[in-house]
């Protein structure tokens, strides 16, 4: 690798977000990119909003990936790449309209999986700039 600069790597933990629940960080970054961790809805406590209702889930799980790309030098407005996984995609204009509130008029790309999560209605994660 001779001539060639290595990015350091910088592991990301905020308490305005949950806590991991498993064996990873809430983010890592690097001088110029921030790879945020899928963020569920849980409070920062880490307890499960189960029983919230669908917006109250979506606006909790980006509420949490907000935090941690705040805590990482940048916000939702520098996302170059989401992936949303949903329970039910019929969802998604729902999911949508409350999404745009949060990354703004430029949204980033997007890649929406229905999946069938034990742990809520939505996961998010996310690639920003920083």
């Amino acid at each position: 690798m001779t001539g060639k600069r290595v990015a350091a790597r910088e592991v990301i933990q905020t308490d305005r977000a949950p806590a991991p629940a498993g064996a990873y960080s809430q983010a890592v970054a690097t001088d110029r990119l921030v790879f945020v961790s899928g963020q569920t809805p849980r409070s920062t406590s880490g307890e499960r909003l189960l029983d919230a209702p669908f917006d109250e889930q979506v606006r909790a799980a980006l509420s949490n990936l907000a935090a941690v790309a705040e805590a990482s030098g940048t916000s939702l407005g520098q996302a170059l790449y989401v992936t949303v996984f949903l329970r039910d995609p019929s969802n998604a204009p729902h999911f949508d309209a409350i999404y745009r509130t949060f990354v703004g008029t430029d949204p980033p790309a997007r890649t929406l999986v229905p999946s069938a999560l034990t742990i809520g209605e939505v996961e998010i994660n996310a690639v920003l700039a920083r």
